[in-house]
């Protein structure tokens, strides 16, 4: 394994331990894959080595100096082999829960035991009729006297049945205002054995070829209050502290299948010979390479990146979203290009690339689909870079009279028209000749209300009555989210009125006589 130069020495070691310990159960891990049996004596393996721990207090069995970064070493090395990193993201979410949330006693009860590999994790929340949409579930936990009564179906739960303890979400009120404020959603650990608590089907997937994928139905339930992790309505908030860290767990597993597809690929084409030479000397094949290891490189950066933004105590929600979707959809990529590079042998199950395959479409699924992934960076990424991303203040050019970039909306450019506004009032000509010129430098888009504010000195309340007139006039369109006005442009009849200069311009190498 690479070792990028920011890992502490910690962190540099793990690699070397986990990269040995990963080449040491190869043989075993695929008898396991052939077999169909559950790895669970790797991920057990695992944590008696102290690699389930690498966030946790010294005090609960971790190894704190590893950190964040630790956990993805841990699971790119262990993806390579084996699907148990896979499970081992939820055994990680599930302790990082108890940490964040947890009570003393719950997290003595728990915790060590689990970073010892002893017990076993198993996140349960999505259900039958909800997905992404956590937020809805039905599942419901009702209170009488000290305990909990949960009622409701679970289902695509990774590592059902060989699970010892189980987090699950469940809905403890109904109250709109509750839901609106997301409180009503509590996070309970029920053990394995608890009286109405069964496995309902075990899911065939396209992938997931030794990982139990299953349905739970939780029929009358009983869990004692004391196993609540945070208090009642919390569980929401609980699930959204872990869901970052999740994400940034997903995104490390791909990054060992992505470099064991590209072992595996170079190793083929070395050694079979078409047209009288390797496949490997074949140009294609080659840009074929070079492609995944540039997307192997481009993923593993952005991962350890977030990695190591969490281990500074940043929540680095747009960087882990971006490694999530980003290093899925790459992955893919670069298992469909290992697949064609080895041709037939490609696509059979005598080298694990196929698998590779069929295991990164669920990669792009679970956990949280790349599209919600998309929508996290769209959402957060417009807030966090609001000031990189300010919009231009575009002019026409007094000499050139073509458009040009004077400035940016927010930076005070646009200080010189307030000053001359100041101490008159802003007529609707004023707010039609700023859409006019906008018309002269940007002729396709409409002009923002925070850019027409800015130009003109004008406040919303005033802003709004000069844009409504003009649009009773027929003079503006206006653009009007949640009832609010957005956007504005002229009208052609607008376009017309305002009292702008020639909006004709030709550049001087055409002949004006063509013109009409």
């Amino acid at each position: 394994m690479e070792k990028l130069p920011w890992w502490n020495d910690a962190q540099k070691a793990l690699a070397d331990e986990v990269e040995r310990f990963a080449d040491e159960i190869t043989l075993r891990a695929q008898e396991l894959v052939w077999r169909r049996k559950y790895p669970v004596e790797i991920i057990k393996e695992t944590g008696k080595r102290g690699w389930l721990g690498t966030i946790l207090p010294e005090e609960y069995g971790g190894s704190p100096e590893t950190g964040f970064t630790g956990s993805c070493i841990v699971l790119e090395e262990l993806s390579r082999v084996s699907l148990a990193g896979m499970h081992c993201i939820v055994h990680l979410c599930d302790e990082y829960m108890l940490l964040k949330h947890g009570s003393d006693e719950l997290k003595e009860e728990f915790l060590p035991r689990m970073a010892r590999g002893d017990l076993i994790g198993a996140l349960v929340v999505t259900e039958p009729y909800v997905g992404n949409d956590a937020a809805a579930i039905e599942t419901v936990a009702r209170k009488e006297g000290d305990e909990y009564v949960l009622e409701g179906k679970k289902r695509f739960i990774s590592g059902v049945g060989v699970s010892d303890v189980y987090f699950v979400l469940a809905r403890t009120s109904d109250e709109p205002e509750a839901v609106r404020r997301h409180e009503h959603l509590s996070m309970f650990v029920v053990e394995r054995g608890a009286e109405g608590f069964h496995v309902e089907r075990v899911n065939e997937l396209t992938g997931f070829d030794n990982i139990y994928n299953a349905y739970l139905d939780l029929d009358g339930v009983r869990v004692p209050a004391d196993r609540m992790i945070g208090e009642e309505g919390e569980g929401w908030r609980v699930l959204m502290t872990m869901a970052n860290y999740e994400r940034l767990l997903a995104s490390a597993v791909p990054l060992g299948m992505m470099r064991e597809a590209l072992r595996y690929a170079i190793f083929h084409m070395s050694r079979r010979v078409q047209f009288g030479q390797p496949t490997l000397a074949l140009p294609t094949n080659q840009f074929k390479v070079a492609d995944m290891l540039m997307r192997y490189h481009a993923a593993r950066l952005m991962t350890y990146h977030a990695a190591y933004l969490f281990d500074l105590g940043k929540e680095p929600i747009i960087e882990v979203a971006a490694a999530r979707c980003f290093n899925a959809d790459l992955a893919f990529r670069v298992f469909e290009d290992a697949t064609q590079c080895m041709g037939g042998d490609g696509v059979t199950k005598f080298y694990p690339v196929e698998a590779f395959v069929r295991n990164g479409k669920i990669g792009q699924l679970a956990p949280t689909t790349t599209d919600i992934m998309k929508v996290v960076v769209f959402r957060f990424g417009l807030r966090a870079w609001a000031d990189a991303l300010r919009p231009p203040r575009r002019k026409i050019h007094d000499e050139l009279k073509v458009p040009v970039t004077v400035g940016y909306y927010g930076d005070g450019a646009a200080a010189a028209e307030k000053e001359k506004a100041e101490g008159r009032s802003i007529t609707e000509d004023d707010v039609l000749n700023a859409l006019a010129e906008n018309y002269k430098v940007n002729p396709g888009l409409y002009m923002h209300r925070n850019d027409l504010k800015e130009e003109l000195g004008v406040d919303d309340d005033k802003l709004d009555a000069l844009l409504t007139a003009l649009e009773s006039k027929g003079l503006a369109t206006l653009y009007r989210r949640k009832g609010r006005i957005e956007l504005a442009r002229a009208t052609f009849k607008g376009l017309k009125a305002a009292k702008v200069e020639e909006y004709r311009w030709f550049p001087e190498w055409v002949d004006t006589e063509h013109m009409f």
